[in-house]
C-alpha cells in the first residue's frame, strides 16, 4: 500500500546546521525539497562558505583516488571472494580516510613502478638474448682470453662490405691484432663481432665512433663480459624478473584482498559527505535562521520529533504544513507491504511508480502473476525442480532485482505444483503412466482443448473486469467524469456481452439474450459519450480492442499446451530408444530445455498480462518515489 506522507518544515538558527544536517542524514526520515524548485516558497538560497567549497573539492579528489584504487584492485580480485573491510568504523573522518588512501596509493604506485621496470627489462633483455643466441656459435675461442675485448655491432646487409674495409683499417690500427666475425641476424641485418686486445679498447671504440658505426651495447653490468657469459647472465636475469613479477602480482593481490572492501566502504562514506555538503544548496536562509522543507512518512513524524528534541531541545522547530495544489503531483511515494509482496513492488516500479492518490497494485500483481505462471507451467515435477533452482540461487543472491525474480519464481513454483496436481502432470504424462489421475482435467487429452480455452478466457474476463472496477473507482476519487464514464461503459458493455454469450450457448436462460443486448448497448453508449464527438466511431473500436485484450489471455492455454506436449515428446522419445542410458539422457535433456522455457516464457507472459492488459484499465503511475536524505553507510541512533 501507499504510505501517507506529510509535508514538513524545520526552522532554527544557522549555528545549529552543522549538527542538524548529519543528524537528519543519519536518521534517514526526511526527503529534502530543493528550495529553488518550490513555487510556494520565497526564501533566499543558502550560500555555501569557502570552507564548504574546499571540503567539497577535497572529497571529490579523494573519491577519484578511491575509484582509481578500486578499479585497479578489482582487476586483481576477479573471481576471488572479498573479505570483510579492514576497518568497519562507519564514522571514519575524511582526514583518516585520506591518510589511509595516501598510504595505499604509495604502495600501489611502488608495485606498479617496479612492475613497469621489470617488464621493460624483460622486453629489452629478450632482444639481447635473441641476438646473442644467434652470434654465440660464431664466437671464436680467442674471445674467451682474459686479455681480449669484444665489440659488437648490428649493420644493414648493404653495409657489410663497408664493414670489411673498416675491419682492415682496424687491423692496421691494432697491428693485425683485430679479428672480425660476421653472422646473419635477420633478412637484412648482420651482426659484426670484433675481438682485440683489452689495451686497445679506447682506440677501437674511438675509431668506431668516428666512423659512425652503431655498437650493440649491452647493459652496463654485462658490457665487459664475453658473449656466452653475457647470454648466461641475461637469461638468469630474465628468469629472476619473471619470479619477481609473480611475487609483485601476489603482493598486489594481497593488497587488494586486504583493502578493497575498506575502499568500497570509504567510497560510500565520502559520497555521504558529498551529499551533506550538497544538501545545503537546497536550504533557505535569512541572516540568522534557516528553513528546510521536505516530506516525511506520517508514521515517522513522531520519531523525527523525538530525535530533534533530544539533540536540540526547543531550539529547532519541526512543523507539519499544508500541501498546496501545485505540489500535489510532487508528493513522493513510499510503498509499504507485507514481506511476501515486497518483491512485486519492484515489478510495479519497473512499469512506473504509483501515483500518490491511486492504489498500489503490488498486492494484485503478487496474487495474479504467480497464479498465471502456475497455470502455464502446471507440472508437479517441474514445480519441484523450479523450487530447488530458486532455493539454490537464493543462497547466492540476497538482494536486488534477481533476488526479487527468485522470490517470484518460488511462489510461481508452488502454484506450478498446485496446477500440476489439478492437471495430473508429473514430468509430463509420467503421472498418467503411473496411474495418478488429474483432479480436474488432463491437458494432453484432445477433449481438454475447449475447457482450457474457456478457462483462459474466463481468467481474462475476470482480470479485466477487476481492472475496470479499480479504474472506475480511481476516476471517481479523482472526479474525472470522462474516465469514469469510459471505464463504467466498458465494464457494463462487457457484462452485457457475457449475458449475450451465455444465453446463446445455453449456459443462461433465453431471457438473458434481450438483457444482454440492452446492457451491451448501454455500455457502448456510455463509452461513446466518454470519447466525445468521435465516440460514435471510436467507442465500438475501443470495445473491440477490449475483447482483443481478453483473447490475449489465450496465451495461458497455449503455453501450457506447448509445455505438456514437449514433456510428452521427451518421455516418448526416451522410451523409443533401445539403450536405457541414452534414452534417459535424451529425455532429461528435453525436460531440462522445457523447464528453462517453462521458467522464462511464463514469467514474461504473466508479467505482460499485468502490464498491458490489466494495468491499462486503471494504472498510470509516474510519480516520484520517496528518496529520503539517508546515509549509504549508517549507524543506529540512540533514542
Amino acid at each position: 500500500m501507499i504510505e501517507k506522507m506529510a509535508r514538513v518544515e524545520i526552522i532554527g538558527l544557522k549555528k545549529h546546521l552543522s549538527r542538524l544536517i548529519p543528524l537528519l542524514h543519519t536518521s534517514g526520515y526526511l526527503q529534502i525539497d530543493d528550495i529553488r524548485e518550490m513555487p510556494d516558497v520565497m526564501l533566499q538560497q543558502f550560500s555555501p562558505t569557502a570552507q564548504m567549497k574546499e571540503d567539497r573539492e577535497e572529497v571529490d579528489l579523494l573519491i577519484a583516488n578511491i575509484n582509481g584504487l578500486i578499479e585497479s584492485f578489482s582487476l586483481n580480485q576477479k573471481g576471488q571472494i572479498e573479505t570483510e573491510p579492514e576497518t568497519k568504523n562507519e564514522e571514519d573522518s575524511v582526514y583518516s580516510i585520506k591518510e589511509n588512501v595516501a598510504d595505499i596509493t604509495a604502495q600501489v604506485q611502488y608495485i606498479n613502478m617496479r612492475k613497469k621496470t621489470l617488464q621493460d627489462e624483460l622486453i629489452s633483455h629478450s632482444k639481447y638474448i635473441e641476438i646473442l643466441k644467434i652470434i654465440s656459435p660464431f664466437i671464436p675461442e680467442s674471445s674467451k682470453d682474459s686479455g681480449n675485448a669484444t665489440i659488437r655491432a648490428l649493420v644493414h646487409s648493404s653495409q657489410t662490405r663497408t664493414m670489411a674495409l673498416l675491419a682492415n683499417q682496424l687491423k692496421l690500427l691494432t697491428h693485425g691484432k683485430f679479428e672480425m666475425i660476421t653472422a646473419k641476424v635477420g633478412d637484412e641485418t648482420n651482426a659484426i663481432i670484433g675481438i682485440f686486445p683489452l689495451e686497445l679498447v679506447s682506440q677501437v671504440e674511438g675509431f668506431m665512433k668516428n666512423e659512425k658505426v652503431g655498437q650493440l651495447v649491452l647493459p652496463e653490468e654485462y658490457a665487459y663480459l664475453s658473449t656466452e657469459e653475457a647470454l648466461q647472465h641475461i637469461e638468469k636475469k630474465v628468469e629472476l624478473n619473471h619470479e619477481e613479477l609473480k611475487k609483485n602480482d601476489e603482493s598486489m593481490s594481497r593488497l587488494a584482498k586486504k583493502w578493497l572492501p575498506s575502499l568500497k566502504l570509504w567510497q560510500l562514506i565520502c559520497k555521504d559527505k558529498v551529499d551533506e555538503i550538497e544538501v545545503y544548496l537546497k536550504i533557505g536562509e535569512t541572516d540568522f535562521t534557516f528553513t528546510i522543507f521536505g516530506w516525511v512518512p506520517s508514521d515517522d513524524i513522531q520519531m523525527l520529533e523525538i530525535i530533534l528534541k533530544k539533540e536540540f531541545s526547543e531550539e529547532i522547530s519541526l512543523n507539519v504544513i499544508g500541501v498546496p495544489k501545485e505540489l500535489k503531483s510532487l508528493i513522493p511515494v513510499k510503498l509499504k507491504n507485507l514481506e511476501i509482496v515486497e518483491p512485486f513492488e519492484h515489478f510495479v516500479k519497473m512499469r512506473a511508480t504509483p501515483n500518490y492518490s491511486d492504489i498500489d497494485p503490488s498486492v494484485l500483481v503478487a496474487i495474479f502473476m504467480p497464479i498465471f505462471f502456475g497455470m502455464m507451467a502446471g507440472d508437479v515435477g517441474y514445480g519441484i525442480v523450479m523450487l530447488l533452482i530458486a532455493f539454490l540461487i537464493n543462497k547466492k543472491v540476497k538482494e536486488g532485482l534477481l533476488s526479487d525474480i527468485v522470490k517470484f519464481l518460488r511462489l510461481g513454483a508452488i502454484w506450478t505444483i498446485v496446477f500440476g496436481i489439478l492437471f495430473g502432470e508429473y514430468f509430463g504424462n509420467l503421472g498418467e503412466k503411473l496411474g495418478i489421475p488429474p483432479l480436474w482435467m488432463s491437458r494432453s487429452e484432445p477433449d481438454s482443448i475447449f475447457p482450457l480455452i474457456t478457462m483462459a478466457i474466463a481468467v481474462g474476463v475476470s482480470h479485466i473486469l477487476l481492472g475496470l472496477l479499480i479504474g472506475s473507482w480511481n476516476a471517481f476519487i479523482h472526479k474525472n467524469n470522462n474516465h469514469l464514464l469510459e471505464r463504467v461503459g466498458m465494464f457494463v458493455g462487457l457484462v452485457g456481452l457475457l449475458f449475450l454469450v451465455g444465453s446463446l450457448t445455453n449456459y443462461l436462460p433465453d431471457a438473458f439474450r434481450i438483457i444482454g443486448w440492452a446492457v451491451l448497448a448501454i455500455g457502448l453508449i456510455a463509452l461513446a459519450v466518454s470519447l466525445g464527438k468521435s465516440g460514435v466511431f471510436l467507442g465500438p473500436i475501443e470495445f473491440v480492442g477490449l475483447i482483443g485484450s481478453i483473447l490475449s489471455y489465450l496465451r495461458i492455454a497455449a503455453l501450457g499446451l506447448a509445455s505438456v506436449f514437449l514433456a510428452k515428446v521427451a518421455n516418448d522419445i526416451g522410451g523409443m530408444i533401445p539403450s536405457v542410458v541414452a534414452g534417459l539422457l535424451i529425455s532429461v535433456l528435453i525436460h531440462a530445455l522445457n523447464i528453462v522455457m517453462g521458467i522464462l516464457s511464463p514469467t514474461i507472459q504473466s508479467l505482460r498480462l499485468q502490464y498491458v492488459e490489466f494495468f491499462q484499465r486503471f494504472y498510470t503511475g509516474g510519480q516520484s518515489p520517496y528518496e529520503p536524505f539517508k546515509k549509504r553507510v549508517s549507524k543506529k541512533l540512540k533514542i
